[in-house]
């Protein structure tokens, strides 16, 4: 429904400038003919009107739906580094996506870390209702989720990356940031095995390498799990949200500055 909508809103964006660049350029050319008043103009101004009336048909439906209350929130939340409570909450909302899939799927393993760039997150989330317009907001890219298994020598890499940025959106993982190294790595509670395969879950921009993300040659495996990461948030919100759980995080110290 919601694609059908943005693709008539699109349609009708291009014949709308089709029309106004017709009316432009016969009001800026030269006529050499006498100008008739008729029942044409009667026609014209029918058609102007049906067409406003398709767009503001279509914009009811559009204003409908991205005003539906996914969640609340019981605090605003932001992004910030070294960890932050929005940061926290995509992460952990992706970790719990990625072990449904897995197991819907059954993969036979789950997904142990999430990664998200803060760079992804373009807003901020208010206390109170949660629209889905907002998270269109918050989550505006086409990114889609992506499950990689790497052994844990590779995977350091990563987590290098993580701390040369001073810290991103990660679930499923506690470490330090020492310098611009990732010192105290726990993942699982239990410490990074450099022989071990761990998979993690994160869009497809920063597997392939986006936001100076290039940590992802060494892989085992790769799974796209076709989900739009702002799509999957939105529905795993909105699933939490009717057994009564609402949008929520803490600041838990996940990644922290060694001394």
């Amino acid at each position: 429904m919601q694609k059908h909508i943005f693709k008539a809103l699109w349609l009708s964006g291009i014949l709308f400038l089709m029309a106004c660049t017709t009316s432009i350029h016969k009001q800026a050319g030269v006529y050499d003919s006498n100008f008739s008043i008729d029942a044409s103009l009667d026609q014209q101004a029918f058609r102007d009107t049906a067409f406003t009336n398709i767009i503001n048909q279509y914009k009811l439906g559009l204003d409908a739906q991205m005003n539906q209350i996914v969640s609340v929130t019981s605090e605003a939340m932001m992004s910030g580094r070294p960890e932050s409570l929005l940061s926290n909450y995509i992460a952990d909302a992706m970790l719990a996506i990625g072990n449904e899939f897995c197991k819907e799927n059954k993969l036979g393993y789950g997904v142990d870390l999430s990664i998200i760039n803060n760079g992804g997150l373009r807003t901020s989330l208010p206390k109170g209702e949660i629209t889905t317009g907002k998270l269109y907001e918050l989550l505006p890219f086409e990114n889609k989720l992506v499950i990689v298994g790497m052994k844990g020598s590779d995977l350091q890499n990563v987590l290098k990356y993580i701390a040369v940025k001073d810290g991103e959106g990660v679930s499923g993982i506690r470490m330090g940031i020492k310098g611009d190294e990732a010192v105290d790595v726990k993942i699982g509670e239990k410490a990074i095995d450099l022989n071990k395969v761990y998979h993690l879950i994160s869009v497809d921009y920063l597997i392939n390498g986006g936001d100076g993300m290039n940590s992802f040659d060494k892989r085992d495996n790769f799974r796209h799990i076709h989900l739009k990461l702002r799509e999957a948030v939105i529905d795993h919100a909105k699933v939490l949200y009717k057994s009564g759980v609402g949008i929520k995080a803490e600041l838990d110290g996940r990644i922290y500055y060694e001394k």
